[in-house]
């Protein structure tokens, strides 16, 4: 993630609960051992999203 993109175009907060170890969409604390696979790990160090809001937002067609 860079941080200086992400602030200038309104993302602050975002950034701010990444750099706390939360996620940016639930504010959960992150917790690595959840994370299922490299592919969820690496779009943890992109996004800062925890396996769950990745899971929600990255949902096939037809999932609930």
């Amino acid at each position: 993630m860079n941080k200086d993109i992400m602030n200038a175009i309104g993302f602050s907060k975002e950034v701010k609960a990444v750099e706390k170890g939360d996620c940016p969409f639930c504010g959960d604390p992150i917790v690595f051992i959840e994370f299922r696979d490299n592919l969820s790990r690496e779009e943890y160090r992109i996004s800062g999203l925890c396996q769950s809001c990745q899971d929600e937002t990255f949902k096939k067609e037809g999932q609930q």
